[in-house]
C-alpha cells in the first residue's frame, strides 16, 4: 500500500477512548482523520484541534462528506447499530469499537447493513493486535508450548469503583455484564484468534460489591470447537491484572502486557522443567488495527476482527449472561440467535 492516499477516517464519538486510540493510530500512513463529531460540539473541537479535520455537526453530514472514506465508531456500546447504518446506507466502510453491539438483534443488523451495502465491517478488537498477543501467538505456533491441554485467562480492573448514575457503564442496558462486556470480551476474542471458535459457555456472577446496577464480577468455563476447555475470569474492582495462561504437553505460556514465560518439560527430570522469558516485539496495536482496516478495503477481503469475529465475541458474552441467569450451559449458537447464520 506504500504510495497509496490515506483513507478519509470520519471520527464518530470523541470521548476519552477515542482520543488515547488516535494519539497511537495517527502513526499508521494508511489512514487519516479527516472529520469528527461528538454530541459535545467543544470535545469534537478539541479532538480536532488535536488530529485534524473538520467538525460535523451531525452523523449524516460527517458520512457526506467528499474526503470521508470510511468511520470509526467510538461511541457507547448501545449507539453503534445507528451510525453503522447511516455509514453504511452512504457506502462508507465501518470500524466500530468493540463490542460490536451490547445485542444480537442490533450486531446482526449491522452486519447485514454493511454486507448489503458492500462495505467493510471492521470490529476493534485490540487486545489481539497487542504485542504480547501477537508473541503468544508466535509462541503457540512455533510447537514449543505442544498441544494445548487448558487455558485460562483474566482482565479485570477497579473501574467500576468509581462509576456514578450519570455514566452509561453505571447502567445494566446500557452495559450489560460490566466487566464481562467491557474487559472479559477482550480475552474472549485473543482465545478465539489462538484456539478457534468456542462452542458453549458456562458463566457465574456476582453483583453485591458495587452500588451500579452492573454485575461486579464473572467467571466463565468455555468449551472451544476444538474440544479445549478454558476458564476466564473478570472484575471490576480489584487493582489491575491481565493475563493469559496456556498449559500444554510440551510446556505452560504465561503472558501479561508486560512479559511472556515459558516454563518448557524437561524430558530428563519431570519435576525440574526449565524456564524462560520471551521476547515481546515492538508493536503499536491501534496503528496495526488501522493498517489491517485499509488493507481489508483497498483489497476487498475480510478484515482479521470482522463480523464472524465481532459477532462470536458478543455470543460469548451474551452466552455468559443467560448462562448466570438460567444456570446452565449455554450452546453459542443458541446465544447468538438469528445471527448463528452470519458466522457461518
Amino acid at each position: 500500500m506504500a504510495g497509496e492516499k490515506p483513507l478519509g477516517i470520519g471520527v464518530i464519538g470523541t470521548g476519552a477512548w477515542a482520543t488515547s486510540f488516535w494519539r497511537q493510530a495517527q502513526s499508521c500512513p494508511d489512514v487519516q482523520v479527516v472529520a469528527c463529531w461528538n454530541r459535545t460540539a467543544a470535545r469534537a473541537e478539541k479532538f480536532a484541534a488535536s488530529y485534524g479535520g473538520e467538525v460535523a455537526p451531525t452523523v449524516e453530514a460527517l458520512v457526506r462528506h467528499p474526503g470521508v472514506d470510511a468511520v470509526a465508531n467510538f461511541t457507547a456500546n448501545n449507539f453503534h447499530r445507528g451510525p453503522t447504518e447511516t455509514a453504511a446506507a452512504a457506502g462508507k466502510h465501518v470500524f466500530t469499537d468493540k463490542p460490536i453491539a451490547n445485542t444480537m438483534e442490533d450486531a446482526a443488523a449491522m452486519v447485514r447493513a454493511c454486507q448489503g451495502a458492500g462495505v467493510t465491517l471492521m470490529v476493534g478488537h485490540s487486545t489481539r493486535y497487542t504485542a504480547w498477543s501477537r508473541a503468544l501467538k508466535s509462541l503457540l505456533d512455533s510447537g514449543r508450548v505442544g498441544r494445548a491441554a487448558m487455558a485460562e485467562g483474566n482482565m479485570s480492573h477497579s473501574g467500576g469503583r468509581t462509576l456514578t448514575e450519570k455514566e452509561w457503564r453505571w447502567h445494566r442496558g446500557e452495559a450489560p455484564g460490566g466487566p464481562l462486556m467491557q474487559l472479559a470480551l477482550h480475552i474472549f476474542d485473543t482465545m478465539h484468534y489462538f484456539f478457534g471458535p468456542p462452542r458453549r459457555v458456562i458463566a457465574l456472577s456476582d453483583a453485591s460489591l458495587l452500588s451500579s446496577e452492573i454485575e461486579d464480577v464473572f467467571v466463565a468455563l468455555l468449551e472451544f470447537e476444538s474440544g479445549l476447555l478454558a476458564y476466564v475470569g473478570t472484575n471490576y474492582v480489584s487493582p489491575p491484572v491481565t493475563y493469559i495462561r496456556i498449559y500444554g504437553q510440551n510446556g505452560n505460556a504465561y503472558a501479561t502486557e508486560e512479559s511472556i514465560t515459558l516454563t518448557a518439560a524437561n524430558e530428563e527430570d519431570r519435576w525440574d522443567p526449565k524456564t524462560e522469558e520471551v521476547a515481546i516485539p515492538d508493536v503499536n496495536a491501534y496503528a496495526a488495527e488501522m493498517a489491517e482496516f485499509a488493507r481489508a478495503i483497498r483489497t476487498g477481503t475480510p478484515p482479521e476482527t470482522g463480523a464472524k469475529e465481532g459477532l462470536l465475541a458478543l455470543g460469548v458474552v451474551r452466552g455468559c449472561l443467560l448462562s448466570a441467569e438460567q444456570g446452565r450451559p449455554i450452546e453459542i449458537r443458541e446465544a447468538l440467535g438469528e445471527a448463528a447464520s452470519l458466522v457461518g
